[in-house]
């Protein structure tokens, strides 16, 4: 909670400042992308401590590749080049596209990582028909069908030695700035409670494959709705809000955000400031 409303005024003031300042606007984007770092990081030791039970609908999970497509190809260096396939009429999964769409990104900044000097990272994601056969590679599963998604780089590739550790809690190849020890184990924690199986393939010099399967769900589509919505076209014509929160730096760039967008605003600390403000 604390960390969060220390990151929150940081977030909450980016489109003020785009908007105020778009000369600026890469160095905007850089403190954007480090506060959702930030964001990310509480996010992803929330999800660690307190286990990955979540809301559990039917949706597409190629409408999260393309979505993390876009993240990749708008962050990421020039160098690293993005290749994705997705087959046509994919099968819904029961899944939580918040918690997945995490599993994206992590496994794909470890691959942003494990190509310093650039190469090619490649996102498929296609039907399976898993038998008898097929699922003795993943002890977890039985046989049936699944929706399966493949994060693969052209990079440093992982030493045999470790690759039986990469999913245990903080272990982690990278300097201690670079990572928490905790994506891997929280990309296979999510999985796992959502009745599927990761595994990783890697060769020292050429490359690293992680392929996770998903249960197929029976039932209606639903849309994944993007986290954040961007733009300031809006005007409250001078209509008048109460803004309620019991950090002040929250509260002074709440008042900001809104006058800037032609509202007019009140704030209190607590609730009982709140009604007596309206009475």
């Amino acid at each position: 909670h604390d960390l969060n409303n220390a990151l929150s005024p940081i977030l909450m003031g980016i489109e003020l400042l785009r908007h105020n300042y778009p000369e600026h606007s890469s160095v905007i984007t850089n403190m954007e992308n480090s506060g959702r770092r930030g964001a990310g990081m509480v996010k992803q030791l929330l999800t660690f401590a307190k286990g990955v039970d979540g809301e559990r609908i039917p949706l597409q999970l190629g409408n999260l590749v393309k979505e993390m497509e876009n993240i990749v190809k708008s962050t990421f260096p020039k160098s690293i080049k993005t290749a994705v396939e997705i087959a046509p009429r994919l099968w819904p999964v029961l899944g939580d596209s918040t918690q997945l769409h995490q599993v994206l990104l992590n496994l794909c900044v470890n691959a942003r990582d494990a190509m310093p000097d650039g190469g090619v990272l490649t996102i498929k994601c296609r039907n399976q028909v898993a038998d008898d056969l097929f699922v003795s590679g993943f002890p977890e599963l039985k046989p049936g069908k699944y929706v399966s998604i493949w994060v693969e780089d052209t990079g440093s590739g992982i030493p045999q030695e470790i690759i039986e550790n990469i999913f245990d809690p903080f272990f982690s190849t990278k300097d201690v700035d670079k990572g928490t020890g905790l994506g891997l184990s929280t990309v296979s924690g999510i999985i796992k409670s959502h009745g599927g199986a990761v595994k990783v393939y890697s060769t020292l010099g050429k490359g690293t494959v992680f392929t996770f399967l998903l249960p197929v769900a029976k039932g209606t589509v639903q849309e994944s709705r993007p986290p954040f919505v961007t733009g300031m076209d809006f005007s409250g014509n001078q209509r008048l809000i109460l803004v309620v929160d019991d950090e002040s730096a929250v509260r002074e760039i709440a008042r900001a955000v809104l006058v800037s967008l032609d509202f007019r605003v009140e704030l209190a600390e607590d609730g009982e400031e709140a009604l007596q403000q309206l009475e």
